[in-house]
């Protein structure tokens, strides 16, 4: 009983986490797509249209993340969401940004390999 109990507990947090990062890459998509991070992404050295490439792969990656199709999708969704918040983070610092500014990528990181974390965790279960 304790092995289901903790295995329930283990999907039902990772779904939260996975949950919270998805909804910060969706809102993230659809704010570059609104032209709204423009300013910022060309004060950190990038030009302007990367915005709507980025809004894109943002939405398309969330999509990915929750069909259930193809594994190898859902995969690569993930690891393309890592490498941008890496990206996110080492651009503000490279940028001479305090450490502050790369906060929320910083934060959405740590969810997001809690949440990866889990997802093998149950995979392997």
């Amino acid at each position: 009983m304790t092995t289901v109990l903790s295995h329930r507990m283990i999907k039902i947090a990772q779904m939260v986490l996975q949950g919270l990062v998805a909804f910060v890459f969706l809102v993230s998509g659809v704010l570059n797509l609104a032209g709204v991070m423009t300013e910022e992404m060309v004060r950190l050295g990038y030009p302007g249209y990367f915005t709507t490439i980025v809004g894109v792969a943002y939405i398309v990656g969330v999509i990915c993340i929750y069909q259930t199709r193809v594994a190898f999708l859902r995969d690569w969704a993930f690891g393309a969401m890592a490498a941008t918040l890496v990206a996110a983070v080492g651009s503000h610092v490279l940028a001479g940004d305090p450490i502050g500014s790369a906060a929320p990528a910083i934060v959405t990181l740590v969810v997001f390999v809690a949440a990866y974390t889990l997802r093998v965790r149950l995979r392997e279960a």
